[in-house]
């Protein structure tokens, strides 16, 4: 039972990813270091528990491209996140991370997304992880979580939803904010 769960765990994150990559606007979101999505088997606790790309999806001639498969245990960072909101809302197990832009984030509100900012106060050292301690700060799962960096700390938006097809859904309806020339810029 639990090889039929991870097996369609993985079916439904190359579905995703393969839409991704084929969504019109979706290069603009993918930030410097790439964007991963992942997805957590029921009842996750731990990273093995996670599937991810290998690698990210990265931007290659200017338009998305999965590098890697999909495998448990490969997104150390986005696996930690996912973990945490899985932990906090159990329907939560799939998230994304995007590039943040004022753009993004305009698009997100067009959209009815709700993105939540977290500002780390800047009298403090940052922790390794500014999503991990906005989750615990505020206490829930938003469907939008963004934070604009910190020293060392690339600014950052995560998309979480139920599944990746969520997941999906929501970065169309973040092209499509994009889009309509109220959002867009670089």
């Amino acid at each position: 039972m639990q090889d039929l769960v991870r097996k369609e765990v993985v079916t439904q994150l190359v579905q995703s990813i393969d839409a991704l990559e084929s969504l019109q606007g979706f290069a603009q979101l993918v930030p410097e270091v790439g964007s991963n999505l992942v997805y957590c088997l029921p009842n996750a606790v731990q990273k093995e528990e996670v599937a991810g790309l290998t690698g990210r999806i990265i931007l290659v001639r200017g338009r998305p491209k999965a590098c890697g498969d999909v495998d448990f245990g490969w997104a150390p960072f986005m696996g930690r996140v996912i973990l945490a909101a899985h932990k906090m809302e159990a329907s939560v197990r799939s998230a994304i991370s995007l590039r943040f832009s004022s753009e993004i984030i305009a698009a997100c509100q067009m959209q009815e997304l709700e993105p939540v900012e977290f500002r780390w106060p800047r009298k403090q050292a940052p922790p390794s992880c500014l999503t991990l301690a906005a989750l615990e700060a505020i206490g829930y799962v938003p469907k939008v979580l963004y934070d604009q960096g910190a020293q060392g700390l690339e600014a950052l938006v995560v998309v979480f939803g139920e599944n990746p097809m969520t997941i999906v859904e929501r970065v169309r309806l973040i092209c499509e904010g994009e889009s309509t020339g109220e959002c867009v810029g670089e």
